[in-house]
């Protein structure tokens, strides 16, 4: 009797520990894929470099596993296929970082402060979309270009700029450029003259650029090209 529950025993653990392995994935608990078309360069690598790369890069390898490359991001591991086109749900990749793979939450907990920072539910959604719609990774080294934000580079310009006659206090054609909120808004004669992420639509342009026949071209206040050329990677970039 004692030999047949040793083997008994010795049968059923390794099923068990199996079975531990293979808990179902409950992407239920998945953020969910944010709408619009997602840039790799300016919305995927920013993530995988801030994030994942010094674990998973060209320096260090755990798990024997690097996402510097479209190459070794798209291998599989031991946790099922990292990158599964078309099929964000699918990716041990989105399990992972969405913490729903059992202690093999990534970026892994840290006790310093500041470091190894969880991915925010849009963080996962934006990654969750690029995969949704192809995974595309162009070739050749990928040059990050640096985020442009109203608060750190264009509230500045647009106070100095346009304040005198769209400032806080009754703004020409009722638009208002010192603040986020109201840049976005628009005037109440153009009404909204910035479409993040779409340049061809962004009225605003053709305005600071001086092309727009309706208005007087900006003589006081104009903008150099590189001024111009800050205003329109912001909006490129989703205006933020």
């Amino acid at each position: 009797m004692k030999l047949a529950r040793f083997l008994k025993a010795v049968w059923v653990l390794p099923i068990g520990l199996a079975a531990a392995e293979s808990k179902p994935i409950d992407v239920s608990k998945l953020p969910p894929p944010v709408s619009g078309k997602i840039d790799f360069v300016r919305e995927v690598y920013p993530i995988f470099k801030e994030s994942c790369i010094s674990c998973h890069g060209p320096d260090k390898q755990k798990g024997k596993y690097r996402i510097d490359s479209r190459t070794a991001a798209f291998k599989d591991t031991d946790y099922g296929p990292t990158i599964v086109v078309g099929k964000s749900e699918q990716s041990s990749l989105i399990h992972m970082i969405a913490g729903l793979v059992d202690e093999m939450l990534m970026p892994p907990p840290s006790d310093k402060p500041g470091q190894s920072e969880p991915l925010t539910r849009e963080q996962i959604g934006v990654l969750r979309a690029w995969i949704d719609q192809g995974a595309e990774w162009p070739d050749g080294p990928v040059d990050v270009e640096k985020p442009v934000t109203f608060a750190n580079d264009v509230q500045a310009l647009f106070a100095s700029s346009c304040g005198s006659c769209h400032g806080t206090d009754t703004p020409k054609g009722g638009f208002n450029a010192l603040t986020l909120t109201t840049v976005l808004k628009g005037g109440s004669g153009y009404g909204a003259v910035i479409i993040p992420g779409d340049l061809k639509k962004s009225s605003l342009i053709t305005i600071i650029s001086g092309l727009d026949g309706d208005l007087p071209k900006p003589e006081k206040h104009k903008l150099s090209a590189k001024q111009i050329d800050l205003v329109k990677r912001w909006i490129a970039q989703g205006a933020k």
